[in-house]
């Protein structure tokens, strides 16, 4: 059987309902004997790998596993994806018709492409997550906050050979305190590397909006997010005037969420402002939860 052209990696603490509808929507629109799915669970259950075994879907699957950590996870299934393109699709997103072939169609169209950026959306058709362009166009170091999310970005498996992998001090579970940022650091490492990376409106992944159920689990994770997010500014070198830009545009969200009594969200927005600047300076917040990284 000839190697998949797409390798769809996947790092999951074991959510079993969410990755089946993953699983499934792989199966209906996958283009045939063109995807693999690599599944690194990190579950002591290992409950989506069993589940994979027991559905034994009709396309290319390797399951590992790996210490803690959403990037951990994806360097692990790496080191089994035999595509030439890879995504690194999130445990609840999933792909509605088209989405895959119009992934492969374009990197096969444009063979100068390092990589492809689509916008996330709701089942529904509302933006998930960021506040997504109309119009396509190249992603650069100062779009990159608004046309790129990692369950949408797919690049060419030379381009990252060459830039390296995820950073394992960054993301979702990593040992330390900088929750977020990995998906971005390895696009701008690409895009450091002379890559070209472009955003497409018309690709389309779907999944939940998580601001639909903000609580304080949320408010904690937005501090995460924001500290990654701010030594990823700190690190790349990124323009101060955007990060003061954006970090106005949240503190005004804060405002109008608070007037309109959503309090959970502008909590979380406060949070996210926080963290940036922790992460920024390079200085943990004094609220960090003990036993939650260094």
């Amino acid at each position: 059987m000839p190697d998949p052209v797409l390798s769809l990696v996947v790092s999951t603490v074991g959510r079993p309902t969410e990755f089946a509808r993953l699983v499934e929507s792989l199966v209906r629109t996958a283009p045939t004997g063109q995807v693999e799915l690599v599944v690194c669970d990190q579950s002591a259950d290992q409950s989506c790998a069993r589940l994979l075994r027991e559905l034994d879907p009709p396309l290319t699957w390797q399951a590992t596993t790996s210490g803690r950590g959403a990037s951990v996870g994806r360097n692990a299934g790496l080191e089994l994806a035999r595509g030439e393109l890879l995504g690194f699709p999130d445990d609840n997103c999933w792909f509605p018709d088209g989405a895959l072939a119009r992934v492969l169609s374009t990197f096969l169209a444009e063979p100068g492409l390092a990589g492809l950026s689509g916008q996330q959306q709701t089942l529904d058709g509302r933006p998930s997550m960021l506040r997504w362009p109309r119009r396509g166009g190249p992603v650069t170091r100062t779009n990159f906050m608004k046309t790129s999310i990692m369950s949408g970005m797919f690049f060419r498996r030379e381009q990252l050979d060459r830039v390296g992998r995820f950073d394992e001090g960054m993301g979702v579970g990593s040992a330390g305190w900088y929750g977020a940022g990995e998906e971005s650091d390895l696009l701008l490492r690409v895009l450091a590397d002379g890559g070209e990376v472009r955003y497409d409106p018309g690709l389309v992944v779907l999944q939940d909006e998580p601001r639909d159920e903000a609580d304080d689990r949320f408010v904690a994770k937005m501090l995460r997010y924001g500290c990654g997010n701010g030594h990823l500014w700190r690190v790349h070198r990124l323009p101060r005037w955007l990060l003061a830009w954006y970090s106005a545009r949240k503190a005004v969200g804060a405002a109008v969420r608070f007037a309109r009594g959503r309090s959970s969200l502008a909590r979380a927005d406060l949070a996210y402002l926080r963290g940036t600047w922790a992460g920024w300076v390079d200085r943990r917040p004094r609220d960090w939860p003990a036993g939650t990284g260094s």
